[in-house]
């Protein structure tokens, strides 16, 4: 079983914010050494993005041969187009194509605890909609550990759902401060039964993620964005892999995509191809096994989500 736990599913995205967002693509592709113009991913991205249905979705999993997904929504209150009104039916379009695939997709909420309506829409996205998660992009200007936050993450615990939080260093006007790992340390404390994904595990700052994960039961990491520097620097990647699973250990590591943002650059069927090689394919002194391979793609996922 493959199982991506980190997908943005956009119903709609106006030109000038696919031409703001496509800056991370255009930096993975440097970093893969790929040579693709500005233009051409943003005349991909406007064509590949945007999908109210749920059907660009699917058909992706198919070709990348993903069985199971976690589409997520995101909320910045600091965005003055994102209404709340606007922020909520996102959420719903989101959870209504969750429940028109329900043996392939599952959703988390967009909700920016900032808001003063921030409580009563995620009740209405876990009560009504049906959603199993929250995502947070707390490097839009808040504490993923603050009071703000715990209102919401009260409510995520009591219905058994997920926390799924960027971390990593981002570029401008994201504020990285507030997407250090360590930010989430006193989450197991406060909400022992909560489960946290932190997206990207900081990425190239995944020490402090590693040494919090290593003695927290439930934070778990994914490896969305970690393709560029697969294809790009491979050695690398191989080594900091084999390092972070040393520390953390294998249950904690989740596959993740953020798709379909990164699948302009380079097809997902080839970043899970590269993960199932990592057993024959990885360099000399590092070594991974297909147990390992096998619950990083999907055993780890399924077993937090309940998936048979």
């Amino acid at each position: 079983m493959i199982v991506d736990v980190h997908y943005h599913l956009i119903p709609a995205i106006p030109q000038e914010m696919v031409e703001h967002l496509v800056e991370d693509p255009m930096r993975a592709a440097m970093i893969m050494g790929e040579s693709i113009d500005r233009e051409t991913i943003i005349k991909k991205a406007f064509e590949a993005w945007p999908d109210p249905t749920g059907e660009k979705l699917i058909a992706s999993m198919e070709e990348a041969g993903i069985d199971f997904t976690c589409i997520c929504a995101v909320d910045n209150a600091a965005n003055e187009r994102l209404t709340p009104e606007v922020a909520q039916a996102q959420n719903k379009i989101i959870s209504g194509i969750a429940d028109k695939y329900p043996d392939r997709v599952c959703a988390f909420a967009g909700v920016d605890p900032r808001r003063p309506e921030a409580v009563d829409m995620l009740k209405q996205c876990f009560s009504e909609y049906g959603m199993r998660g929250l995502k947070y992009h707390a490097d839009h200007g808040y504490d993923p550990g603050g009071s703000e936050s715990y209102k919401l993450l009260e409510i995520v615990e009591e219905n058994r759902g997920i926390l799924l939080t960027h971390t990593g260093p981002l570029g401008p006007p994201s504020r990285c401060k507030y997407s250090d790992p360590m930010l989430l340390a006193d989450l197991a404390v406060d909400f022992p039964d909560l489960k946290v994904i932190a997206a990207h595990m900081g990425q190239i700052n995944w020490r402090p993620w590693a040494a919090l994960a290593s003695h927290q039961p439930n934070l778990y990491g994914d490896l969305a964005m970690w393709d560029a520097f697969a294809f790009g620097h491979y050695e690398l990647f191989c080594r900091e892999l084999r390092d972070l699973i040393d520390f953390a250990g294998v249950s904690k590591v989740l596959f993740g995509t953020d798709n379909p943002v990164f699948s302009v650059i380079k097809p997902t069927r080839n970043w899970i191809k590269l993960i199932k090689d990592l057993p024959v394919n990885s360099p000399s002194g590092i070594k991974f096994t297909d147990d390992e391979v096998k619950a990083i793609l999907g055993g780890n996922a399924a077993s937090i989500l309940g998936l048979s």
